[in-house]
């Protein structure tokens, strides 16, 4: 965990100081301890087969099934949910298929684990890649209307 702290400090400094590859290098670094070893710049292949994943996993579950997720309690999700979430900005500005993949694992980490505070940016930032990455209008989550 000491770990993590250290790399989401690293990478809002780097992001701050507009050094967006430099960013990107120290949160690669900590998921390459966690066994994740991706490249700055994914194929679009790698991307969608995260994303593809997020589906299987929800199966039939609605909008209303991933608000009764449990709270992410596992030490090492949240830590690599936190580094995930710092990811984005310096992602955003170097490399779509780094971003899609690094929002995507936190969303399949959110739905494996359960939610916790980076578990939300996750889920908005899912908008942002399914229809403009993966051409996925509408979302395939069904929505229920609220109940009165």
């Amino acid at each position: 965990m000491e770990r993590a702290t250290v790399a989401c400090l690293r990478v809002d400094l780097y992001t701050t100081l507009d050094q967006s590859s430099r960013a990107i290098a120290v949160g690669l670094d900590y998921l390459r301890h966690l066994g994740i070893d991706w490249s700055p710049h994914p194929t679009e292949e790698e991307a969608r087969r995260e994303y593809e994943r997020i589906w299987s996993q929800l199966g039939s579950r609605t909008i209303e099934d991933l608000i009764e997720l449990p709270l992410m309690s596992d030490p090492t999700s949240l830590a690599t949910l936190d580094v995930l979430t710092k990811l984005g900005p310096p992602s955003m500005q170097t490399d779509a298929n780094l971003f899609s993949l690094a929002i995507c694992r936190a969303v399949n980490l959110s739905l494996e684990g359960g939610n916790c505070d980076g578990s939300c940016f996750a889920y908005v930032r899912l908008g942002m890649v399914a229809g403009p990455r993966f051409g996925d209008l509408p979302c395939r989550i069904s929505i229920r209307p609220a109940r009165p």
